[in-house]
């Protein structure tokens, strides 16, 4: 196992148990989901203010001051994935994720790879229902200079999804790392 894969690993196991527990136990109180009902992680983490989206083209995102590791850059990899899966763009999708990335989509197989994450994403791009999809960013960490997780919640028609992306840095863009969604209760 590559140093890189271990170090996700480990991001992995200490962030998102905490975050399965604290979302299994907060039902609608989002304050659950935001670490109050939950115990830390072992990592230093900054945190952004929640905000809803705005993934158009033209969109600017600001990161806030107390951001010093660029949680702001790494919410904006994901606002560029939403903009990309609201226009249909498979190439600019696959091109979100790292190579060696990992995407778990409510119902699907899981894919690995980019191509297994090409195939994952041309059949729920098919018609496109997405265009008119809603995304908030609920919240945007960094986990040292390298690595980052944001949460995030869509309205699909009449169905309303979580999202969490872990985010590992890739010379000096953010590329999404792993990628897990369901819908919410």
């Amino acid at each position: 196992m590559s140093k890189i894969s271990q170090r996700r690993a480990l991001l992995l196991a200490a962030i998102v148990p905490a975050l399965l527990v604290a979302g299994c136990s907060a039902g609608n109180n989002t304050q659950a989901m935001k670490g109050a009902a939950s115990p830390g992680t072992p990592t230093d983490m900054d945190s952004m203010s929640p905000g809803e989206t705005d993934t158009s083209p033209d969109a600017t995102d600001e990161a806030s001051p107390t951001d010093t590791a660029g949680g702001g850059q790494a919410q904006s990899a994901v606002q560029g994935f939403f903009s990309a899966v609201k226009s249909g763009n498979v190439d600019q999708v696959v091109n979100s994720f790292s190579d060696d990335a990992v995407a778990a989509v409510n119902g699907q197989p899981t894919a690995e790879g980019s191509e297994a994450i090409r195939t994952l994403f041309q059949k729920q791009l098919q018609g496109n229902g997405m265009k008119q999809a809603t995304h908030t960013i609920d919240e945007s960490r960094t986990a040292g200079d390298t690595d980052a997780i944001v949460r995030s919640t869509s309205k699909q028609g009449s169905d309303n999804y979580r999202e969490l992306f872990v985010l590992t840095k890739d010379g000096e863009e953010w590329k999404i790392s792993q990628f897990m969604n369901n819908k919410a209760s």
